[in-house]
């Protein structure tokens, strides 16, 4: 499986500064920070289109005042994706290719 962290976060750290999943519209959208010191975000990662959404914690000892960060992001097979955190793993089925805004690098094709 390849790593695709760098291709939707390229330019931007893996640090999280919002990861909200929206039962009502299908979407889960990731916000990256630039580095861990600024809390503005830079970088989003849109997923829509989801047809399911699963989410297992893999931390439960976390330190709720360290800031999450992005370990992993690949495809597992054909629609369906994984994104990995320090605290989580979130397996999606997907229609849509994620969408990465806020960058001059624009993401193309569909698994």
């Amino acid at each position: 499986m390849e790593d695709l962290t760098n291709r939707y976060l390229a330019s931007c750290s893996p640090y999280i500064s919002s990861l909200v999943y929206d039962i009502g519209n299908r979407t889960l959208v990731l916000e990256c920070v630039p580095n861990p010191n600024s809390l503005k975000p830079h970088t989003k990662v849109i997923f829509t289109g989801i047809r399911s959404y699963s989410e297992e914690i893999i931390d439960d000892e976390y330190d709720d005042m360290c800031m999450d960060g992005v370990v992993g992001m690949h495809w597992i097979r054909d629609h369906i994706f994984c994104l990995r955190t320090d605290t989580k793993e979130i397996i999606l089925e997907l229609e849509n290719e994620p969408r990465r805004l806020c960058t001059a690098y624009p993401i193309q094709g569909f698994r």
